[in-house]
This record gives structure tokens, sequence and C-alpha cells, in this order.
């Protein structure tokens, strides 16, 4: 046996001693409640913490616990597989992602345990926090600002972010199920849970049984500089569904240019705007700046809901009253800052995106009303964040013949219904919806919970009636502060 096999197997030896270690080591479920929204949606569970290396090739680095949900199914004879679903972000605990969206699964829950498994850097899971970030009075601060406190972040972290990564995830993941003792894990991935799931199927293709991916990241894809321009996309046809309805033209005419005017003004001079705080009833002053604007829009067209509200609160901004931006924008942050490990956002990215960029073409994102700072931020956080190593196919597209569902909202502005497509292209058995005027996120879409729930029991693409998803149709647009047109 040659010096260097040796030396391979002797790398490799911990880990195995690891897995054999704690092989026998069946986690304790005790009843827990899963909550969102700060507590106010609920959900009953059974949790365990289950103990990981903290590096899966080294474990003598240590080891973190991950925390893990089960909801059990109703049934008595359960399926012998079950979902897990894993949040976007990256940066959300799967844990809260389900509580706050669990009617969306009541039809999975039939037959199947649902597993939930905080992502490490997340929840319960050792997450990646950072506060001072978060907690800004500012909301949306500078680029120098970002910096230096994601750097103050970084210090202050309890674990180095560079075993916190998507190659690691999917060891917990596959980890976990084992532990759990599922034969199989039909995967139900959100946004960048999908290349969480993408990557899982591709390195333990026999334990993965289907997968939903719903706001498909390909692999291949390194997100970053294309997110101004798709966000930009799609609140062009936001302001464009607004030009060709009437109701709403009459209302608020030649919107797209009363909103590129209202951000000039806050461009040139930030406005001091007293509202009242959404969660608690108290009088607030502060700052509006167009980086707050800009920052609150693009969240709110990830849902056709908030972003039918966009024409009435751009017409009062170009009025002069911020007020309804900037308590819209105190919630959105609020929750924001609860769902978000800032810390494990920056950890993926500047692993498995910022270093795939090449050139960007920064004219072309400063033409947009999201600008350059994106890219910038990222750029100069991700030049001192500690890189973790990533699988060397981690870019690559995911070949398999496992039957896949995806998922697209026909106006996403982060995942198109172009990104699927990409992905698509190397699946065997694989079928693309797309709904018709529907943003970021499928599942709690009209009649999209009853295919998920038929497609997981049935694993037949062919057998999914899709007729009810022509009749999806985006939310009306408002055309006074009261509502829709009757």
């Amino acid at each position: 046996m040659s010096l260097g096999l040796v030396a391979k197997r002797l790398v490799a030896l911990p880990f195995l001693l690891y897995a054999l270690s704690v092989e026998a080591a069946e986690p304790e479920l005790s009843p827990c409640k899963l909550t969102a929204s700060e507590g106010r949606q609920e959900v009953a569970a059974l949790c365990t913490e289950v103990p990981v290396p903290l590096d899966w090739s080294d474990p003598s680095q240590g080891s973190i616990e991950l925390r893990v949900a089960v909801v059990k199914a109703l049934a008595e004879r359960r399926a012998s597989d079950a979902v897990t679903i894993i949040a976007g972000g990256p940066g959300q605990a799967a844990t809260t992602s389900y509580a706050a969206s669990a009617g969306a699964f009541e039809r999975i829950l039939r037959r199947r345990d649902i597993v939930l498994v905080d992502q490490r850097g997340t929840g319960g899971s050792a997450a990646l926090n950072c506060p001072g970030l978060m907690e800004l009075e500012t909301w949306e601060p500078d680029v120098d600002e970002t910096v230096r406190l994601m750097l103050e972040c970084l210090a202050d972290l309890a674990h180095d972010p560079r075993y916190f990564t998507t190659s690691m995830a999917v060891r917990d993941l596959e980890h976990v199920r084992a532990q759990l003792g599922y034969e199989q894990l039909n995967l139900f991935g959100v946004s960048y849970g999908t290349r969480v799931a993408q990557h899982y199927a591709r390195r333990y293709p026999d334990r993965a049984r289907t997968l939903v991916l719903d706001g498909v990241v390909p692999p291949t894809l390194s997100l970053g500089p294309d997110v101004p321009l798709r966000s930009q996309a799609a609140l062009d046809a936001y302001f464009g569904r607004c030009a060709d309805d009437a109701q709403c033209e009459a209302a608020y005419p030649n919107l797209k240019e009363r909103f590129d005017e209202v951000m000039e003004r806050l461009r040139d001079r930030p406005a001091e705007v007293s509202y009242v705080q959404p969660r608690n009833g108290e009088a607030k002053t502060t700052q509006f700046d167009h980086m707050i604007f800009a920052g609150l829009v693009r969240l709110m067209i990830y849902s056709p809901l908030t972003a039918s509200v966009l024409p009435t609160l751009i017409d009062a901004a170009y009025a002069g009253d911020y007020a309804g931006l900037a308590a819209r924008a105190d919630a959105v942050y609020a929750q924001l800052a609860d769902d978000l490990a800032i810390g494990l956002n920056y950890a993926v990215q500047c692993a498995e995106d910022e270093p795939f960029w090449g050139a960007v073409d920064m004219d072309a994102q400063a033409a947009t009303y999201l600008g350059s700072t994106f890219v910038e931020t990222t750029t100069r956080v991700c030049e001192a964040w500690p890189r973790g190593e990533v699988d060397a196919d981690l870019k690559e597209p995911l070949q398999t013949d496992k039957p896949v569902l995806l998922l697209s909202g026909e106006l996403d502005p982060i995942t198109p219904p172009s990104y699927a497509e990409l992905a698509a292209e190397s699946m065997a058995n694989h079928l693309h919806v797309v709904g018709p005027g529907q943003g970021h996120g499928m599942v709690a879409t009209g009649c999209v919970q009853r295919l998920i729930a038929d497609f997981v029991d049935d694993a037949d693409l062919q057998a999914l009636d899709l007729d009810c998803v022509d009749r999806l149709a985006p939310f009306p647009l408002f055309v006074s502060p009261m509502g829709p047109s009757p």
C-alpha cells in the first residue's frame, strides 16, 4: 500500500470513528413548541439536539449541536420516508420558517412526518448572529458602516464561519436522517434552500426520494450581480401593470416617474419622518433616506400581496408623506432581524458566490434602483471574511433521474423562472410550474399546496392536475389607501 493511500485513510479515520461512535445514540425527542412572528404563531412538535463535528473532515476541531424538530404525521401507519423543509436566506432557521407557514403542509402531515433541521449557523444550531448590524436605528447602513459592523461581528462569533457552508450542511442533514431512522427524505427547498436540496440529492442520491424546489437557485449560478437587475425588472413589471390598469393609472399617473423622483429627492436629502411603530404603537422619529426606501421596495415586491400596496405608498411619498413607508420599513426590518442570521448569510456568500462572480458590470448595477451597494458591500466584506472550502462539484449541474417539481413565480425578483429552466436542463424527470403574476415562494399560493402533497404522495409528475395553476392571478393593485377597486 502506498504512503499516499495510507495518509488518505488516516485523514478519513477521524470521521469514521465519529460516525461509529454516534451511530447507536438515537436522539430522544421531547415535546416542544416551534414559534414565529415573536411567538404569535406556534406549532407543536418533538425536539432534540444532535451533536455534529464543527468540521466533518476533522472532528478534533470540536462539535456543535443542531436543533432538530419532528412534526409527527396524523396517520398511525406513517410512511417510512419523511419530508424535510430547508429554509432560505441563507440565514433562516427551518423551525421558524415552518412555524410561519405550517398550514401549507397540512396535507403532507396526513401520512408523513416533517423533519426540520436548523441549518448550522441559524436558529438553535450555533447561530451566526450579528445583533449590532440588525439593531441599527438607521435600518440600512452605508457600505463603510456595514463592513465595519460585519468585521466587529466576525470578531465576536463563537465559531469559525469557514465551517458553515452548504457542503457541511448536507452532511449534517444526512447524519440527522440516519439518526432518526428514516429510509429516505423528500426534500422541500425554498430559495437558497434549493441549493442545499440539490446538493444533498447529488451527495446522497439513494436517500433522496423526491425534490420540490421553490424559487430555484441553479447550482451553476452565483447569486449577487443579478440581484439588482432582476429586482429592477420585477419592479418595472409592476409599474407596467399599473400603467395598463385604467383605474390604477387614473389614480397614480406616471407611477414610475414619481418613484424615480422620490428616490432622487431622498438621495439628495433624507427626510425626517414621524410615525407609529406597528409592533408596539409607540411614536417614533427617524431619518428616511433612499437606501431605506430602495431596500423596502426590494422586499415588498417579493410578494404580490405586499407589492399591491406600493402604488399607494409611492404616491404618498411623492406628496411628501413618508409615514406609511417608514412604518412598513420598521415592521419589515424588525422581522428580518428576527429571522436572519447575517453571519451565515456572509459565510455562504463569501465561500460559494462572490468568488465566482467574475467581472461585474458596475454601470449596469448603478442603473438600477438598488444601485451598486449590494455588490460593493459583499465584495468588501468577503475580502476580510474567512472563506470556507466547498465541495468540488457544488457548482456543477445536478444530474438526476429523481422526480423534481420546480416552482417559480412569474414576477419573482430574485429567482425568476429562467433560473429554474437552467437548473432543469440536467434533470431527466422534472416538471416546472410557473405561477402567473406570482412572486418569490409559491408554497402558500392557491392550489400549490395540493400539488406538492399529491406529488410527494405518489412521486408521479405526470399525474398532477395543473389546471388550477392557470387560474392563479396576482393580487390586484391598490387604487386608493382603502384597497383595490371593487
